[in-house]
């Protein structure tokens, strides 16, 4: 199961990634990946295991922070998680195994095994599913199957297909990849009708027995050694509980760290399905316009270093988990966290960074022109839903993906650019008549994305309108977009503002006396009502998607109190912290107020609630600073959300 959390509204501090020289893993690497997960989990919090295997050979395995809060129990690298979406790997193999077989051909429509299926008159084909290409409706976004009372009860295959099955096509199959636990869902409903057994009998079967994976298993009945999963808002909470029938092919597997490496080392070995299936299954799928995106038969596409990497990732209510492995280099890590507060991703990819020395580096800034500048602003369409606006305020350039924030961009090069919260590059491209017309993303993606210029303006041109306080009064209050994640609504005078946990408030503009739009991120937000008026939900439209928000509080959560100090204080706080090479958190003081400024960000006022620590009012992040016996300061910690980073004075 895949999380909505990504496509939100983003973090104020983004991690940055690596990229540089290789260099052997040793004992320094090792001591730099525990140093760094030390810094990530918290002791006494919800934490994660964590494996990693160099050619063969484990360098780390080891839990960090807690498996239980009551009683505190400590994560044990054998302890078992939900894994989520890491399960469409097995779903997919146990589709390849039985092509092998000539059971299945991978072009054969869908009702072929599923005669009763409405393909809506569409030729919708097994390697639709693998790939997310079919356009068939998500279930995972219906609410009637998302709702805590209808998620812990267990429920047959039929049931669910019959919930999406009669849903509107996302688009016709093949035009487009949208990830869809749909697909996955039919898949294992087809394995259950080619092979004569159930999924759950299947996999087990063919897959974790012979494999030796005995801490593996398709349900959670009597399973030992247990890690019990939680969300957070104010605190941490158990999280919901989600019957592993509803998850299914999708998502349902419970495994270890241990295992993971057993499955990863018999796949690459060629011991579950033959190399030709691999390599079909690592390839990067081809949409009807010939585009090509990062993604295979259930693994995801990417790179590290410009090195191949092979992983996926999952979600699943208060579990989080990523694996990947860098065939080239051999290297294997796998992050299983209890808690969905864990950048997970993040995480991996910055302990395999860690482990080959992968080296930070950063480009060299140019100067250019206003001129130069605003020869790239305009409005770039990669995908169906997926834009990149690329726009300019003076001498500094801003890209912005459809339903995400503004994020510098800096010159380095002839219409090369990069990001210093990330280290991804923007390459522009240049027709004939030497104007710009198409951008290339270097980031993450194995397949770079390309995005065309179009003549859509770059301006919102949605139009606020006046409304009463009184009106807006009753929309404020929390909403509940996903498990432990949080919309708030508030109203401070004549202005309105949204904020999701853990992340940046933002004000919204009523277009209507129920509709919103933000400025500063592409969203739009939609207030619902029942028949007697009461205020129920809001719906969050971001991205392409529409994403439902159940009301369920009208108050708003507690927040921090601030304490009063001299602002002559101020100055010895003021300076230049480095969270990161080229990410540096500025700390200066502006008309009596004390502003913290990240790299490429904007400036936010902090307000004192003790001696060293301050808070943000406008974001859930806080600033503690470390005072010596003499009173300076040398360095800080930046906290948001499960992240911490330690900034450095520098300056």
């Amino acid at each position: 199961m895949n999380t909505i959390k990504k496509t939100l509204l983003l973090f104020l501090v983004v991690l940055p990634l690596f990229v540089g020289a290789q260099v052997p893993a040793g004992d320094k690497q090792v001591q730099a990946i525990d140093q760094y997960l030390n810094e990530k989990f918290k002791a006494d919090e919800p934490g994660g295991s964590v494996l990693v295997v160099h050619n063969g050979k484990t360098i780390l395995r080891k839990g960090y922070g807690v498996a239980n809060l009551n009683p505190k129990t400590p994560v044990a690298p054998e302890m078992v998680f939900r894994i989520g979406s890491i399960t469409k790997q097995f779903t997919s193999a146990a589709i390849l195994k039985l092509s092998e077989q000539g059971k299945i051909n991978l072009q054969d429509e869908i009702t072929k095994y599923l005669p009763d299926y409405p393909t809506q008159g569409k030729k919708i084909t097994i390697e639709h599913l693998l790939t997310h290409t079919s356009g068939i409706k998500s279930y995972t976004s219906l609410p009637v199957l998302m709702a805590k009372e209808t998620k812990a009860k267990p429920v047959a295959v039929q049931e669910v297909i019959n919930v999406f099955k009669d849903q509107p096509m996302d688009f016709n199959p093949g035009d487009s990849y949208l990830y869809n636990n749909s697909g996955y869902f039919l898949l294992g409903a087809i394995v259950e009708k080619v092979s004569g057994t159930t999924w759950s009998d299947y996999v087990q079967k063919n897959f974790f027995k012979p494999l030796k994976m005995t801490s593996t298993f398709t349900d959670d009945k009597n399973i030992p050694n247990a890690a019990i999963g939680y969300t957070k808002t104010t605190e941490y909470v158990q999280a919901d509980y989600v019957h592993p029938s509803l998850p299914f092919a999708a998502g349902a597997i419970f495994s270890t760290v241990d295992d993971l490496w057993k499955w990863n080392e018999a796949i690459f070995s060629n011991k579950v399905i033959k190399k030709e299936s691999l390599e079909k299954a690592w390839t990067p799928l081809t949409l009807n316009s010939g585009v090509k995106q990062s993604y295979g038969y259930g693994w995801q596409l990417a790179k590290l270093d410009n090195k191949k990497v092979i992983a996926h990732g999952g979600a699943i209510d208060g579990f989080l988990s990523y694996a990947l492995y860098v065939p080239e280099t051999k290297i294997f890590v796998v992050v299983l966290c209890n808690s969905m507060s864990s950048p997970t991703e993040e995480i991996t990819y910055r302990v395999a960074s860690l482990a080959t020395g992968i080296e930070e580096k950063e480009p060299s800034v140019v100067v250019l022109s206003e001129k130069q500048l605003a020869e790239y602003t305009g409005v770039y369409r990669i995908k169906e839903g997926d834009e990149r606006m690329i726009s300019r305020e003076g001498t500094q350039l801003y890209s912005q993906r459809s339903g995400g924030a503004k994020t510098a961009v800096f010159p380095y090069g002839a219409d090369a650019f990069f990001f210093k919260t990330s280290l991804s590059k923007i390459k522009f491209i240049r027709g004939e008549n030497g104007a710009v017309q198409r951008l290339e993303i270097d980031g993450r993606d194995f397949i770079n994305p390309v995005g065309t210029k179009t003549d859509k303006p770059l301006l919102n041109n949605r139009i606020a309108i006046k409304i009463k306080n009184e009106i807006f009064d009753a929309y404020v209050g929390q909403y509940e977009i996903a498990p432990g994640f949080i919309l708030s609504m508030r109203r401070e005078g004549e202005n309105f503002f949204s904020q999701a946990s853990g992340q940046q408030s933002f004000e919204i503009f009523p277009e209507s006396e129920t509709k919103f739009f933000l400025k500063a991120i592409d969203a739009q937000l939609e207030f619902n009502k029942d028949n007697a008026g009461n205020v129920t939900s809001v719906t969050l439209f971001q991205g392409g998607r529409t994403i439902p928000g159940k009301k369920i509080s009208g108050e708003l959560p507690k927040g921090r109190t601030a304490i009063p100090m001299n602002a002559a204080l101020y100055d010895r706080y003021t300076g230049e912290y480095q969270l990161a090479p080229g990410f540096i958190l500025t700390i200066k003081k502006e008309n009596e107020k004390l502003l913290a400024q990240a790299t490429g960000q904007p400036a936010a006022q902090i307000f004192p609630e003790s001696e060293t620590k301050f808070f943000y009012k406008i974001v859930d992040a806080q600033i503690e600073f470390a005072l010596d016996a003499s009173g300076s300061i040398n360095s800080l910690k930046f906290y948001q959300g499960a992240n911490t980073l330690d900034g450095k004075r520098i300056k």
